[in-house]
């Protein structure tokens, strides 16, 4: 991401020296500086962006990844007749619909607290 980031600031810093250098601007060149820290949080934040837009995390941070792994491991324990007994099977059923309802309700919670806006704006 250092790397994102440098770029994005380098090219930054440019559109702001060739900015403050255009006749037509009234800006001091010792401005510059000033203008080009101002930026840098807006860098750090379009560097995250362009990663996430990119894919380019690593491959176990990946949610395709793994529903791919788990996906491909399913068809593997069936292709080779791999069987559970039905009283595991129902335990793994039963845990399952267990925790759905609990974990919807830390989401939603978690949604409501990561929120921007307040309920009904």
């Amino acid at each position: 991401m250092a790397d994102i980031q440098t770029q994005i600031k380098s090219q930054m810093a440019a559109a702001v020296a060739a900015t403050v250098a255009d006749p037509n601007v009234e800006a001091k060149e010792s401005s510059i500086p000033a203008l080009i820290g101002a930026l840098a949080p807006i860098a750090e934040s379009m560097a995250a962006t362009v990663l996430n837009s990119t894919n380019n995390e690593p491959f176990y941070q990946s949610r395709v990844f793994w529903g791919s792994t788990v996906a491909i491991v399913g068809v593997g324990l069936n292709y080779f007749h791999v069987d559970f007994p039905s009283a595991l099977q129902g335990q793994v059923t039963d845990a399952i619909m267990a925790a759905i309802p609990i974990a919807a309700s830390f989401y939603a919670l978690y949604g409501r607290f990561k929120a921007k806006k307040p309920i009904g704006q």
